[in-house]
């Protein structure tokens, strides 16, 4: 380890270890004084000094090692944003159940990786990162992170993908989409439900891993609002209030359980949903603490007034001898 290094790890343990005010409401950050090179600092569930503290340490830090140096100060980097009306990136990260949002001037590095509640890319023919999606792509929103004989792997619906006349996927290969055009290539479908004999409309895709490509068990809200940390599965009960998020109607659109789809046993929910909603997470209203628990897969919408029904958790992951990923302490 270089001399350089040390110094810039110590200074990270010492100023995050200094004297604490009262902590940020869970679901929503507190704007921060700012500290260092940052333009703002905004934090959920840790203190603003804690924020400050990360920030001062981090304008020592090139942009090109800022993953490197936010794990070795304790914090977990979900994703490096370039803003569009400046010559600057945001930085989000989370520690337990705390979550940063740091605003530093200059080229945003390529940190990027899979959380549920993002907007996918399914299609034919190749994607190229960059290229426009080909044409007869789908575009859906991705699912909560499992694991699959051991491999961590990301859940969307079934039809994003689709089935051929013999039954095989028809649109294979899927991008974690960044607006305008598919920006990290995921690779092919891994596992389709739709094709076995009781069809349940959910997939497996391989998710990112390795240098700026972070997988989290977590909801994105957006680069504005903190995300929600998965804790464990619930069963989709009669009245429970449930939320899902999906890349067309948004984060958090929340609502009841109130009937099943006709003919199925697909919960049917109050809330609404639109094309592109589907394959995201269906979870319960959060908690306090900003945690909430894997309910389902987004799945049809169904009326006149586009009831939004989704596949259950439970059954997909028994289906797929699956693990569900939760957020650690969850």
């Amino acid at each position: 380890m270089t001399r350089a290094r040390q110094i810039i790890l110590l200074s990270l343990s010492v100023l995050l270890a200094c004297a604490a005010s009262a902590n940020a409401q869970a679901g929503e950050y507190t704007h921060c004084d700012r500290a260092g090179d940052a333009i703002f600092v905004d934090v959920s569930g840790a203190t603003c000094d804690e924020a400050r503290a990360l920030a001062t340490a981090l304008a020592a830090v090139p942009g090109a090692n800022i993953e490197g140096a936010l794990v070795a100060a304790g914090w977990t980097p979900l994703r490096v944003a370039a803003t569009e009306a400046q010559n600057a990136y945001d930085v989000i990260a989370t520690r337990g159940l705390a979550t940063l949002l740091i605003r530093r001037p200059g080229a945003a590095p390529d940190v990027d990786g899979w959380m549920a509640g993002r907007e996918l890319v399914f299609a034919r023919g190749a994607l190229v990162p960059g290229a426009p999606a080909p044409k007869g792509a789908a575009v859906c929103t991705s699912g909560f992170l499992i694991l699959l004989a051991g491999h961590p792997g990301g859940l969307s619906a079934g039809h994003c993908a689709n089935l051929t006349k013999k039954g095989t996927t028809l649109r294979r290969n899927a991008a974690l989409r960044r607006p305008p055009q598919p920006g990290i290539v995921l690779g092919g479908v891994r596992r389709n439900l739709m094709r076995r004999a009781r069809k349940l409309d959910a997939l497996v895709l391989p998710v990112p891993s390795g240098p700026g490509r972070p997988s989290a068990a977590v909801i994105d809200r957006g680069l504005f609002n903190p995300p929600w940390f998965v804790r464990r599965t619930a069963r989709p009960v009669l009245g429970r209030r449930v939320c899902y998020t999906g890349r067309t109607s948004g984060a958090d659109q929340c609502g009841r359980i109130v009937r099943s789809f006709p003919g199925t046993r697909l919960p049917c929910t109050t809330i609404t949903a639109r094309e592109g909603d589907s394959g995201g997470p269906v979870y319960t209203a959060p908690a306090a603490d900003g945690t909430v628990r894997a309910v389902g897969i987004t799945t049809i919408v169904f009326g006149l007034l586009q009831s939004m029904c989704f596949t259950p958790i439970e059954p997909v992951l028994d289906a797929l001898n699956a693990k569900l990923v939760t957020y650690p302490g969850g």
